[in-house]
């Protein structure tokens, strides 16, 4: 989808004053994100380095994250991470804020974006939706990445809403493999993220505190396949709560 630059001059200058910093500080990192990307055994320290990627970009957009959590995470725990989808900007404040090495598993076309696709190719997991053979692929990968020991972030709703910050139906994914590999899953409500850079078409913005909540992580041990859809619901209305206490 064609992007049309915002008729709010304000919310214009400020996409393209943001979309400036993302580039200058690619730039500025790009030998350290190339080293960290050569190899999987550098994968760790290329998250860091996308950590601080994240944390330039949010401090030169004058976006302030707020961190909210229900209780302490378990940093040598591995999670299944689970937020709502309201904006790009989300795998920024995630891999800027949360205290865990986690990689992202997402819909193919955001190998397609500049500057953020490099790490859909490498680091993180992109998924074919259209080609169920490729889809198997990036689940068993995916699998793999968990059995590392590693966290995995998916946004259940799988695309950005048309209605955001309204929730859309979560895909199965996420929690089956989370009760594959018996890992709690932890939801993840973002609010905030569509005004910094909403995702509607139209390449505006504003800059703005973004409110982070870590709820309580929903432990799986002891379910099966059978109770995909219940943890589910149960992980819904986690975040749903939440978006309708702050008046969504």
């Amino acid at each position: 989808m064609a992007l049309k630059l915002s008729r709010n001059p304000k919310e214009a200058i400020y996409a393209i004053y943001l979309g400036l910093w993302v580039v200058l500080w690619f730039i500025f990192l790009y030998p350290l994100i190339r080293l960290g990307l050569s190899t999987p055994k550098f994968y760790r320290f290329a998250h860091y380095v996308r950590k601080f990627w994240g944390k330039m970009l949010l401090y030169f957009g004058f976006v302030r994250v707020y961190m909210h959590y229900e209780e302490p995470i378990d940093t040598n725990q591995a999670y299944m991470i689970a937020p709502n989808h309201t904006s790009q900007i989300d795998i920024v404040t995630l891999t800027a804020k949360l205290p865990l090495y986690f990689n992202f598993m997402a819909k193919a076309e955001l190998e397609r974006i500049p500057f953020f696709g490099i790490w859909f190719r490498t680091i993180d997991i992109s998924v074919e939706r259209k080609d169920a053979r490729k889809a198997a692929l990036s689940y068993r990968k995916a699998l793999n990445w968990l059995d590392a020991g590693h966290s995995m972030c998916i946004f259940p709703e799988g695309t950005i809403s048309n209605k955001v910050p309204q929730l859309i139906s979560f895909k199965d994914g996420p929690f089956r493999m989370a009760i594959e590999k018996q890992i709690p899953v932890l939801p993840v409500t973002i609010i905030g993220n569509w005004i910094v850079l909403p995702d509607q078409g139209i390449f505006g913005g504003s800059p703005t505190k973004v409110h982070q909540y870590i709820h309580k992580a929903i432990p799986t041990k002891g379910l099966t396949l059978n109770d995909i859809e219940s943890l589910k619901e149960q992980v819904f209305q986690v975040i749903n709560n939440k978006l309708h206490e702050n008046g969504y």
